[in-house]
């Protein structure tokens, strides 16, 4: 028998939308859309909207959003918007629904992926009884951990992307300076997240004596990719290169030596640039502890519907299966 349940992924830009099936232990997703979350006063707005183009009538749904949950409701971290289970379901007519973390939902997603949605960044030995890290930069910086038990695993949702910034070199003590100056207390979200790398172009601008002509993410890291942009080619190297060190600090952290994954919004769309980025000498750049990372893998989700299938996850599995490594991470 066929289940089917609404499911969604709310981050602070845009919200995703889709149908969720379950048949024989699998899940699949079809039917999704992308809202800006700005075209929207709140999320029940948007949901109907979406419910209106689809003919499936789910009575169940799970929501992923960005922020953290708390006694039952999100308040976004980077949206005006508040998701409440029991408004939600109340409103909407359904008769369950659940509210889970983004990068929650993503980890949970993890273990239903087809492997043509990832790709390998870092090979490496992950340790089967050792933890995953799922981390990375889109409109915020997400952060969660999945813990092996037997022949389940647990998904604990983090804020880690708020910890805050240490600076290692003089021009990432320059940036952090630059970005004090709106910001008293710099976190890694305000380098490693969209509007982090407006940040961290801005503050190189600053230091080079040059007017930032570019506003946005998406222009940076085009300009980045041309090398049309100088500055914006600098603010590349330096959001890779702080971006392998946090997750670097974070496999130390957590003891993630079962492999880390690469998600959000960003880096999917910079995979060349991320290859050839430093990334991957920062991230094994740990001094004494070098060897201890060395063998870690580095995975990179390039499906933008990760957190729909952990949504689903959510909702359709009591205990999430492990996720068997592919061939090429065994140890």
């Amino acid at each position: 028998m066929t289940d089917i349940a609404l499911v969604a992924d709310i981050g602070g830009t845009n919200a995703r939308f889709a149908i969720a099936e379950y048949a024989n232990s699998s899940i699949s997703i079809r039917d999704m859309q992308v809202f800006h979350t700005a075209d929207y006063e709140t999320l029940v707005d948007a949901a109907r909207a979406y419910i209106k183009t689809t003919k499936a009538r789910p009575v169940r749904s799970c929501f992923a959003a960005a922020g953290p949950k708390i006694a039952g409701k999100i308040d976004f971290t980077n949206s005006p918007w508040t998701l409440s289970a029991d408004d939600i379901g109340a409103t909407l007519g359904l008769s369950q629904t659940r509210i889970v973390n983004d990068f929650f939902a993503v980890a949970a997603g993890v273990a239903y992926l087809p492997d043509a949605a990832m790709t390998n960044i870092k090979s490496g030995a992950a340790l089967r009884d050792a933890p995953q890290l799922v981390l990375g930069p889109g409109t915020g910086f997400g952060q969660a951990l999945i813990v092996p038990g037997g022949n389940t695993r647990k998904v604990i949702a983090t804020e880690g992307g708020h910890v805050a910034f240490a600076p290692q070199t003089d021009d990432e003590a320059e940036v952090r300076k630059f970005i004090a100056r709106s910001h008293p207390r710099v976190s890694v979200e305000r380098l490693l997240s969209g509007d982090g790398l407006v940040n961290v172009y801005r503050a190189i601008c600053a230091m080079s004596g040059a007017a930032g002509a570019l506003d946005r993410p998406d222009e940076i890291s085009a300009a980045a990719a041309n090398w049309t942009d100088a500055n914006a080619v600098r603010a590349l190297d330096l959001f890779f290169r702080i971006l392998g060190r946090v997750a670097g600090d974070a496999v130390l952290a957590t003891g993630a030596r079962g492999g880390v994954v690469l998600a959000g919004g960003i880096t999917p769309k910079l995979q060349d640039m991320l290859r050839k980025s430093n990334f991957i000498s920062s991230f094994t750049d740990k001094g004494r502890m070098t060897e201890y990372i060395s063998a870690v893998p580095v995975d990179l989700i390039l499906a933008d519907d990760a957190a729909l299938y952990g949504a689903a996850a959510r909702l359709f599995v009591d205990e999430l299966p492990a996720r068997e490594r592919r061939r090429t991470l065994l140890p």
